[in-house]
């Protein structure tokens, strides 16, 4: 069964009233240009998961670059009929499983000379958890700004819960390793539905000439806690999916930005390299080409290839048995899954972005307050080799400074 392509009528009106207030915070005379107010609306489609992501974000210099405030608002709305997405568990049978997902994030930034501070705090709430998450970063420019240099750490605190029957009744999700009855909904460590995740981030600039930026960002991340999904029954003959507790990831991204300023293109190679303590690999090359078509049009076009391995207790015959212990290297025979994300596939995306940059008409009379301001339309095709299929996915942006 395929998910409904009706859209509820409150997420239209809340669409529209986004995009509203961000005419209105951009009309004449709202204040100075070095504020922005962003709108922002993601489609993503596969055969049998559709999501609505209407989001608004904005920044504001109080009252220049040494401090700024910023908020969003982002919306999930998320509608699957797939048994293996878990939509035959919740509702109760053969129906489309509709999922909302509210979002806000509060930022603040200084730049004092060489130095760029920032920090955020992120509230994010659905009908099976509820997310909290800050975060702080320092950078520092060296070499008459030829080289940054920036340093970030992050910390998500996860409850995690399950939908019983209807999306009226949840209980906490400790694992698959972990019976319902003994699953508790506060405290921390195995047998909670506590999940923390620990985020740190370290990334280089250098100009390596006056059209050339090369750049190598290293992201680790420390999983602890309930990382499997408690609605796969249905994949797994009624046993629950069943992952390791903690989990160790790494990303390595090397990447270049060359500028021919007499064809106005902008290269853009860059490659990233993924590894993890599930014994999982992937390699992800992708080269973007930004275009000036004409003056206040630019054109980017992309192509990014994505493969990766599987997981140590992912079996390719589906056939696990029903655990009595924690799923780990050294078990993993207490191990089951239906998750994709751990299985081997691999994927090409191409994708168009289009950006009208709206200086061009700021000129005339009364469209003054559009200068700065740009519309941004993007679509990439995800040709997927796993259960999910291909998948298209749009985004449509409006960004008005004010």
């Amino acid at each position: 069964m395929r998910a409904r392509s009706t859209t509820p009528r409150w997420l239209r009106a809340l669409t529209w009233a986004l995009w509203l207030v961000t005419l209105w915070l951009a009309r004449p005379g709202a204040a100075q240009a070095e504020n922005r107010a962003t709108m922002r609306g993601q489609y993503y489609r596969e055969k049998s998961t559709r999501v609505l992501q209407p989001m608004v974000q904005l920044t504001a210099d109080a009252p220049d670059e040494r401090f700024t405030l910023g908020a969003g608002y982002l919306l999930d709305a998320i509608s699957s009929a797939s048994i293996g997405s878990g939509a035959s568990q919740v509702t109760g049978g053969d129906k489309v499983f509709h999922e909302i997902r509210h979002e806000l994030t509060t930022t603040v930034g200084s730049k004092l000379g060489e130095w760029q501070l920032g920090g955020f705090f992120r509230y994010s709430t659905e009908t099976d958890y509820a997310s909290r998450a800050a975060g702080v970063s320092v950078g520092r420019d060296f070499l008459q700004r030829n080289i940054n240099l920036t340093a970030s750490y992050a910390v998500n605190i996860d409850r995690v819960y399950r939908i019983v029957n209807n999306i009226d009744v949840r209980q906490p999700w400790c694992g698959g390793a972990i019976a319902p009855q003994d699953c508790r909904a506060k405290g921390t460590g195995i047998g909670s539905n506590f999940l923390q995740v620990h985020l740190f981030g370290v990334d280089y600039s250098h100009t390596l000439h006056k059209t050339v930026l090369a750049g190598f960002h290293v992201n680790v991340a420390h999983q602890v806690g309930p990382q499997d999904n408690p609605y796969r029954e249905g994949f797994l003959g009624g046993i629950e999916e069943t992952h390791p507790h903690v989990r160790n990831r790494v990303v390595l991204t090397p990447s270049v930005r060359w500028m021919i300023p007499q064809a106005r293109l902008v290269i853009e190679p860059f490659y990233a390299f993924y590894t993890d303590d599930w014994g999982m690999r992937a390699h992800s090359p992708e080269l973007r080409v930004h275009a000036r078509v004409a003056r206040h049009l630019v054109l980017r076009a992309r192509y990014r290839y994505y493969k990766q391995t599987a997981a140590f207790f992912w079996r390719a015959d589906g056939q696990y048995v029903d655990g009595d212990a924690q799923c780990t290297r050294d078990a993993p025979q207490n191990c089951a899954t239906a998750d994709v994300k751990v299985m081997p596939w691999d994927s090409h995306t191409p994708g168009l972005q289009l950006t009208w940059e709206f200086d061009g008409i700021a000129r005339h009379k009364g469209l003054h307050w559009l200068e700065g301001g740009y519309l941004e339309a993007t679509y990439n095709h995800a040709f997927q080799n796993n259960r999910y299929g291909n998948a298209r996915i749009g985004n449509l942006a409006l960004s008005l400074a004010f």
